[in-house]
């Protein structure tokens, strides 16, 4: 009886043990699977990169970036870089929030897409509130785009 009950425990660890390898290889793996390239060569989505507004107007590209630089000057934003050729745009909210801006021709209509990704220097913030920053600069857009018709 003391003798089976030995070989039990050794069973038991044993199980314990291949599953915990198991468990390890699947996440390990998986892991891997979910970093790799996707077919057709998309490379993976970084984490932590996703904007977190996207909105399109029915303006010219000249119009919209205009209209950026108008609307962070109107807010007193600071600007802090501009690219015009690549359609970025940073500025400051305040000495802890910085906004970088996208500004993208969808297509000839005249379709813009404006992207916002509020970035917040030196804590954390939920993104709920990096979406309330956005959406805030997004309306003050809108009323500034509304005069150029």
């Amino acid at each position: 009886m003391v003798q089976s009950r030995r070989d039990s425990f050794r069973y038991a660890k044993r199980l314990a043990f291949t599953a915990l390898a198991l468990v390890l290889g699947v996440l390990v793996f998986g892991g891997y699977a979910a970093s790799s390239p996707k077919p057709g060569g998309a490379p993976p989505a970084a984490p932590g990169k996703d904007p977190v507004c996207i909105q399109v107007y029915q303006h010219t590209f000249d119009e919209v970036f205009q209209a950026v630089l108008e609307t962070s000057e109107r807010m007193g934003y600071p600007l802090l870089d501009k690219d015009k050729e690549k359609g970025r745009i940073s500025v400051s909210a305040d000495k802890h929030i910085d906004f970088y801006i996208h500004v993208e021709v969808l297509n000839t209509k005249p379709e813009t897409q404006v992207t916002i990704d509020p970035k917040f220097k030196g804590f954390k913030i939920s993104s709920g509130a990096q979406r309330e920053f956005a959406e805030k600069f997004l309306k003050e857009l809108l009323k500034v785009l509304s005069t150029y018709h």
